[in-house]
Formats: structure tokens, sequence, C-alpha cells
């Protein structure tokens, strides 16, 4: 019989996150203080056959230009840009996704080695 439920921390470093290295996703992030996932598990027999995992991704953007007159031939974004890199850095951030909707995100996107998502992304947004 199938049985659903949320898997341990331990449950899912043990189970979850060596499925994940083995299948080239990045592991989740265990940390029961500041938790920033949960896995979903199908049992059959008390043995875990597939997952689903919910994880709080961080996204970098969005960029704002605040006052359109003020001209520096892009300096300030770049050192935004740079800032930002050595904070996730500094955050041992394992990954994020960014929204480049403008020519500049992308240029820095592609300026600081971000590849290009290759497959289907889709986005929710919970409208109240």
């Amino acid at each position: 019989m199938m049985e659903y439920r949320w898997l341990t921390d331990d449950e899912i470093e043990q189970e979850f996150n060596p499925a994940c290295r083995a299948q080239g996703y990045a592991e989740m992030n265990i940390n029961p203080e500041r938790p920033t996932c949960r896995v979903l598990g199908a049992f059959w027999d008390g043995q875990l056959v597939e997952a689903f995992a919910f994880q709080m991704y961080p996204v970098l953007g969005p960029m704002l230009k605040v006052d359109s007159t003020f001209r520096d031939n892009g300096e300030t974004s770049r050192t935004l840009a740079i800032k930002m890199e050595q904070f996730f850095d500094e955050a041992q951030a394992r990954a994020c996704l960014t929204i480049a909707d403008t020519p500049l995100t992308e240029r820095l996107c592609e300026r600081f080695g971000m590849e290009r998502v290759t497959r289907p992304v889709y986005s929710f947004v919970r409208r109240t």
C-alpha cells in the first residue's frame, strides 16, 4: 500500500539528496532553524519510491533604475552586480534564478557566467 508523507530532514539527507546528486540536481538545503525546502515522498512498503520537492529558491532581481535621468555608462549597475555576487559567495548560495526582463539584466547575467535555461520554466503567481 502506498503511503504519502513529508520526509524528515534525515530522510532528505540520506535518501533524497543522494538521488539529487546522482541525477545532477542541486541538493536540498537542510536547515532546521530556517527551513527552505520540504519533500513529499511516496513510500511503498516503507521504501521511498518517488518524491516531489518544494524549495525556496532565490530569485535575483529585479534591478531597478529609479532615477531615469542619472547617466553613468552602466558603472553603477556593474558595481551592484559585483556586490550582489559577493553577497551570494558570503551567503554560500547554491544557485539562483534570474528573470532577465531587460537587455541590461541579460548582459549582466552573461557577464557573470550564468547559463540560459534550456528546459521549460514555468511560473506560478498566486493572485489574491
